[in-house]
Order: C-alpha cells, then sequence, then structure tokens
C-alpha cells in the first residue's frame, strides 16, 4: 500500500490542491473577524501590527452551496497540522449578513455553527463502520495507526525522520482522497460540515479557525475564510479534459486525458455503431467498479491519465469521464470521445506449393518466360477478399516488393500465371487480405530466372595514388603506397554479381586476377622498391548467373617515387615604402613538378601566410619564374619574411630560403578631425565630439584610440591629458569665467598618428 501512495502522491490535486486555493482574507482581516471563545490568538495580532510573515500553516476553506445547505470543506496543509486540529478541534464561525442594517443587533451576525469540532475516536469508528469497509480503515490508520516502514531505519537519524514524515504524507493524502468519495468519513474526519440553518437567497461569511491557539509559537495558522457566500442552487461543475484514444490490442483500448485538478473519476461506455456501418441505440455503462485513481508515474508538468479497457465487439464506441470534485460530487460528463475499434486480425496465410517455369522459345530461351505460381489456402475466412502475388529482386527494386497482379485474386483461386520476361531471379511471397485490410502473408520462396545473357564492360575506370607521408618515409617503415580504382557499371546491366580486377606490369604481359570485389571500386598496394615504374590494371563484370562480361581497356598506373623537388630560389628582388616587394622566384624544371606555394610572415616568430599558389604548367611560358608584387600593412616594428615552397607527386617538397624587409610606411597617417565643443550649464561640464574621416585600408585593422590635449587657463602649452575609444570627452575642471582650449589626436597601436584636430575653444559661465 505504501509504495502504491508514493506513487499517487504527486495526483492529490483535488485533495491537496483544489481544497488550498488562496484565501480571499489577509491576516489583518483574519485578526479583526475571528471569534474565538478560547481567547483572541496572540500571534495574530503581532502578524496585524508588524505585518510580519508569521504564518505557518494555513487552513484551507472551501464552500458549495446547495440552495437549502451549505457545505463547508476545509484542508490543513499537512500532516502535523491536521494532527494538531484533530487533537484540539476547530471552531467554525458564521456571519449572517443582516437586510436591515439599523437592526439593534447591527448590520451582521455571528454565529458558532461548531466548536472544538475533532473527528470521532476509534471506539466511535469502530462502532459506526464495521471491518468489512476498507475506505474506513484509511482514518482509522491515519488517526491511530502507527507507521511501520520508518522504523527500518535508526530512531534518530535524519533518514529515519524523512522516513517518518514522508510515510505520514502519503497517509495524509490518501484519506483525503478518501474524504472525497465518502461525505460521511469526510464529516467523521471533521474535514466537513453541512450548514442546514441558512435561508435562500442570503449571504453568508465563513471562518474556521484553531480551538485552541499553539502558544508555544511552532504552528502558526491562518484562519480559512469564505466571504459573501450566497445560498442559491447548485450547478455541477462542466469537466472538459483533453481526451486521446490508442489500440493497444485487436480489443483493448486505452484512454487517456490531461487534468490538473481532480484526482479521481469515473469512466462510462457505450457502443453506437458495428463495424457493418449498423447503428446502435445502447445505455450507457460504467467501467469502473470503484472511482479510478492513475497510477501512471507523472513526469514534472505532466498531469496525465490512463485507462485500459477490453471491449467485447468491434465497432464504434464512446467515451465519457466524470471527476469527483472536494465535495464528493461528481462533475458534469465530458463530451462523449468517439474511438473505432477496427478488426485487426489477421487472415490465416497461405501456404505457398511450386512455381513452375515455361520457356516457349526453343531458339532463346530469354525471349519469353511464362510463370505459374501455385499455392492453398485450407481454411477462407468469411471476410477473405482475395490474394496479391508479390515479387522482390534487391537488384531491381531495392527493400521494395513489387505487386505482379493488376487485380486482386478471387478468394478461391489457387494459380495465378504472369510473364516474367526481362526479370532477374528473386523471391515470390502471397498476401492474403480481408475487408478491413489485414494481411497474411505466406513463406517466401525463390524463383529460379537463368539468365543467359553477358553484362557489358565497365566504364570510366579510373586510378588514385595515395600520397606517401614525409615521416613515415624517414622512419624507413614505409615500402609500399597505394592506389585506389574505380569504375561505373552499365546502366543496362543491373544483375551484376560482382567485378574482376585484373593486373599485369606491362602492357604485353598477360593479366592476373587481382581480387573479385562486390562494389565498383578496389584499393591495391603498390610496392615501391621494384623496377618497373608503371602497373597495369583492368576490370570486368560477372553477373549472378555467371555470365562472364568483356574487359574494359587497361589503364597505366606510375608508382610514387620519393625523390624531392628543385629548391626555388630568389632571383631578383626590390623594396620601397611606397610599392612595396618585388620578388622573381626561379624554380625547378622537373618533369613531375606539380605546384608551387608563396607565403609571409611578419615578425620572427608569426605564422606563415599562404599568399599565392603556382601552377608548374602555367610556368612554362614565364620562363618558370614567379614575380611576386606585394604591399602589405606597414609595421613599424616587425620584419616581413617570403619563402616559396615547390611540390611534385613525391612526398617531400623543397623550401627556398627567406628573404626579409622593413616595411614602415608614414608615420603621420593622412585622417581628418574635426572637433566642436561648448559648455552644457544643466550639467556643469564642458563636452568635447569629433568626427573623422575614413581610414585607409591597410590601417582599419589596427587597434586606434584618441588622445586629448588641453590648455588651461594657467597652461602656457597644451597638455595630454585622457586617451578614449569614444568620440567625446568632459571637462569638470573649469570654474565660473575660465576658458581651456582642447584639440585631438588619433593614434594607432604601431606607433602612427593622424594630424591634430582643429582647436576648440570653451569658457564656462559665470
Amino acid at each position: 500500500m505504501i509504495s502504491e501512495m508514493r506513487r499517487i502522491l504527486g495526483r492529490m490535486t483535488v485533495a491537496v490542491t483544489m481544497l488550498i486555493a488562496p484565501s480571499s482574507l489577509d491576516m489583518s482581516t483574519a485578526g479583526a473577524q475571528q471569534t474565538d471563545t478560547t481567547g483572541v490568538n496572540p500571534y495574530a495580532t503581532v502578524m496585524r501590527e508588524r505585518q510580519l510573515p508569521l504564518v505557518t500553516s494555513k487552513i484551507r476553506l472551501l464552500t458549495r452551496s446547495y440552495g437549502d445547505s451549505i457545505v463547508l470543506r476545509w484542508l490543513a496543509e499537512d500532516w502535523v497540522s491536521y494532527k494538531y486540529l484533530a487533537d484540539f478541534g476547530v471552531n467554525v464561525l458564521r456571519v449572517s449578513h443582516r437586510d436591515d442594517p439599523s437592526s439593534p443587533a447591527g448590520p451582521l451576525q455571528i454565529d458558532t455553527l461548531a466548536y472544538a469540532l475533532k473527528p470521532l475516536t476509534l471506539e466511535q469508528f469502530r462502532a459506526k463502520y464495521p471491518d468489512s469497509d476498507s475506505l474506513a480503515l484509511v482514518p482509522q490508520g491515519l488517526l491511530y495507526g502507527e507507521a511501520e516502514n520508518y522504523k527500518q531505519s535508526k530512531p534518530g537519524t535524519m533518514t529515519h525522520n524523512l522516513d517518518l514524515n514522508s510515510e505520514q504524507d502519503i497517509s495524509y493524502a490518501f484519506a483525503m482522497i478518501v474524504a472525497e468519495w465518502r461525505k460521511d468519513l469526510a464529516e467523521d474526519m471533521a474535514v466537513r460540515l453541512t450548514d442546514r440553518t441558512v435561508e435562500p437567497g442570503a449571504t453568508y461569511d465563513y471562518y474556521i479557525q484553531p480551538t485552541r491557539w499553539d502558544n508555544g509559537g511552532r504552528l502558526i495558522f491562518e484562519p480559512g475564510v469564505q466571504e459573501g457566500v450566497r445560498c442559491e442552487p447548485y450547478r455541477p461543475e462542466v469537466f472538459t479534459p483533453r481526451m486521446i484514444d490508442s489500440l493497444s490490442t485487436p480489443h483493448t483500448l486505452t484512454i487517456g486525458w490531461w487534468d490538473d485538478v481532480h484526482s479521481s473519476y469515473e469512466i462510462e461506455r457505450r457502443q453506437t455503431m458495428t463495424l457493418d456501418g449498423e447503428h446502435l441505440d445502447r445505455p450507457w455503462e460504467r467501467v469502473t467498479q470503484n472511482p479510478y485513481i492513475s497510477m501512471v508515474e507523472q513526469p514534472e508538468g505532466e498531469d496525465y491519465c490512463l485507462l485500459s479497457d477490453s471491449v467485447p465487439y468491434l465497432g464504434l464506441w464512446e467515451y465519457r469521464i466524470l471527476a469527483y470534485d472536494a465535495f464528493g460530487d461528481l462533475t458534469t460528463p465530458t463530451r462523449p470521445h468517439e474511438v473505432m475499434v477496427p478488426d485487426v486480425e489477421p487472415p490465416l496465410a497461405p501456404l505457398l506449393k511450386r512455381i513452375v517455369l515455361e520457356r516457349p522459345d526453343d531458339d532463346d530461351p530469354m525471349a519469353r518466360v511464362i510463370a505459374h505460381i501455385i499455392w492453398e489456402k485450407p481454411y477462407l475466412e468469411p471476410d477473405l477478399v482475395g490474394y496479391v502475388v508479390n515479387y522482390h529482386d534487391v537488384r531491381q527494386s531495392g527493400d521494395q516488393w513489387l505487386t505482379l497482379n493488376d487485380e486482386i485474386i478471387p478468394p478461391t483461386d489457387t494459380v495465378f500465371t504472369v510473364d516474367m520476361t526481362g526479370r532477374r531471379t528473386g523471391m515470390i511471397m502471397i498476401s492474403a487480405y480481408d475487408q478491413t485490410g489485414n494481411e497474411g502473408r505466406s513463406l517466401i520462396q525463390q524463383i529460379n530466372l537463368t539468365d543467359y545473357k553477358a553484362p557489358a564492360a565497365p566504364d570510366s575506370l579510373q586510378a588514385y595514388v595515395v600520397p606517401l607521408s614525409a615521416d613515415s618515409l624517414r622512419s624507413g617503415a614505409v615500402r609500399a603506397s597505394e592506389v585506389l580504382l574505380s569504375w561505373q557499371q552499365n546502366p543496362q546491366d543491373d544483375d551484376v554479381s560482382y567485378w574482376d580486377v585484373a593486373f599485369a606490369n606491362d602492357s604485353t604481359h598477360p593479366f592476373l586476377t587481382k581480387a573479385q570485389v562486390r562494389v565498383p571500386m578496389y584499393a591495391d598496394t603498390l610496392v615501391l622498391d621494384v623496377n618497373q615504374k608503371y602497373i597495369y590494371y583492368r576490370v570486368r563484370a560477372v553477373d549472378y548467373s555467371n555470365n562472364f562480361g568483356e574487359w574494359c581497356p587497361w589503364i597505366r598506373v606510375a608508382r610514387p617515387h620519393v625523390t624531392p623537388p628543385t629548391q626555388p630560389h630568389l632571383d631578383a628582388s626590390s623594396h620601397t615604402d611606397e610599392k612595396g616587394m618585388h620578388m622573381e622566384w626561379v624554380v625547378g624544371t622537373d618533369a613531375d613538378m606539380l605546384y608551387h606555394l608563396a607565403y609571409r610572415r611578419c615578425g620572427d616568430n608569426g605564422p606563415w601566410e599562404l599568399i599565392g599558389r603556382y601552377d608548374a604548367d602555367s610556368l612554362r611560358q614565364t620562363n618558370y619564374t614567379i614575380v611576386i608584387d606585394d604591399d602589405p600593412a606597414y609595421d613599424t616594428r616587425q620584419r616581413y619574411y617570403y619563402m616559396v615552397e615547390s611540390f611534385n607527386s613525391s612526398p617531400y617538397s623543397s623550401q627556398s630560403l627567406a628573404v626579409s624587409w622593413l616595411h614602415r610606411g608614414p608615420h603621420v597617417v593622412d585622417v581628418e578631425l574635426t572637433a566642436q565643443g561648448a559648455w552644457v550649464s544643466h550639467e556643469q561640464l564642458a563636452r568635447l565630439t569629433w568626427t573623422r574621416s575614413d581610414l585607409p585600408d591597410r590601417l582599419r585593422q589596427t587597434r586606434h584610440y584618441y588622445c586629448v590635449f588641453r590648455k588651461g587657463p594657467k597652461d602656457k602649452r597644451f597638455r595630454y591629458q585622457y586617451n578614449v575609444e569614444e568620440t567625446e570627452y568632459v571637462d569638470r575642471q573649469l570654474r565660473p569665467g575660465e576658458t581651456a582650449e582642447y584639440y585631438v589626436v588619433l593614434r594607432f597601436d604601431d606607433g602612427r598618428e593622424s594630424q591634430p584636430s582643429n582647436v576648440v575653444t570653451i569658457t564656462r559661465d559665470k
């Protein structure tokens, strides 16, 4: 029971949430209007005067009017608070609003409906309810029983206290749910009271407070308050949760709904239409024998219920839900939720007996192929519609099954003849369908369609030699390279089983089979320490019927070598700050030269930056000379270095010696600064602002800032004041009647600066 209560603790929404709706009375009002025959709560006065949040527990009160009576339902916030109220009782007070305010008794009349109201004693519970009443045992166990699971931990430890608290909360929550189902138990637990001394149309205020206040200060209650309760007929609550459904098994449904208010429900159903479309007029029947409580583990933020129900017949069903509220009343039923329960049981699978092939043309067996497919089905279901013959060939249809018959085959037929000309060896399966669309499949059987046509030669045979690693060659461990071969399959050949790959060391030598592969590619190892410079490859296709195709034309592959390229060198160079660097690099004329890369570096330890790539073939027209003209950003402190690196088909490259220059450029940058300023009287400061023209392209990425210079009343020259990145400066040093002059200079991190701005004169008001 305890484990189940832990699962439903999060769903005690009506007993522990709906009943703890925020009170409409604050503490100052509660202290002023409550009536306590045993004395005024001393803490209420403190809370009212000092406005201190001293409340540790609230009595949550709800009321409901039925026209001839008003029912009060209240709840303490936790088990400890409820136990205190159960031990000392509660006072239930009512304030009646008089129609005649001039009455001698005043506009209000205060009545005590109950004084020191407590739950029944254990003896009274046992005398009133038999032992067979399991729900009546819940409040008895809550009030007079003893928890068991917490005893498993060591007394006095934190675990012991937490286990006890958890068990008390679970028992308390379940007892409050029982109070929703059973109004008599709610009254006997002292959480419900019916006021029958009311007048229709009258308005009342209700208050619930402890009979005895805890003067020790451990439990400080806020009384339960409901004001302006009008005595009028009761209208049931409208229940409109969102509902879903799913089919679990052929006759079992799962109904789900979302509700974060109620904790227990009644579910009803009725069938409205048969599977054949016949409409039915049947009464609602209740699915639940006892109120339903969801036992689903609730993720955070989700409040949903799931109910599994098995229906006796197929067809259209309607479901509706009624929820129990805090007063034990049922809400209005939800709108009917329709669920179709279809037939999901497939017919008995056919038994595929055999496949007979017929080739009418003796001269050409592939000219026409006829297949006779034979099966049997011992039992024909009443709703059996017929059969479908399916064919599967992974080479033609991939993962899809193809239907061979255009129209469904009648249920009594057991033979199907189909033209299979042009198709390959594959699989046959017979499917039986009923009126609902359920399918019963036979076992799969292979259909052997022998092919006598050889595939065509592969197209576009290509080879890619994987470059060698220079680091591995230096270690002496690598003595071979790798070549990747690839080709294309002829589109008309969709039945290729594999490809033969053959090689030879000379085009005049006989080719030897190297491998058989299932995909149109192959990786081969090239030995480097041999005398043959080239190796030759060719490929042919073989189909599933073991027909061998023609060989494709051979290709020649050069084995990689390990000779580095000729080193490039600088032939001529010049440098000016206005035009930058001019260099002419002469590179090698090696036959297998591929390309050359030009690099630039700023500073002794900076990274090399690629500034150009030159293909070896294109340099033949320039007599194998690379001309580089470079005008980089000015730098007053770092040297610029240049280098060229050459690459051929070997894993090595050759680098030239580096050449360097200092590229300083002008110190003063051509940037125009325009300054303006004025004295701001209401802020008591001088404000200087300025604008500048666009920066040169080469300096836009260089960090820069502004330097402000000032010449005060007692200064003989301008003095540096401040540097800022914004275009504004404020001066609070001027005294009344004093004048100061200002100008601004733009400076860069590399030491360059602009011309000074115009001089701005600012005078402070006297």
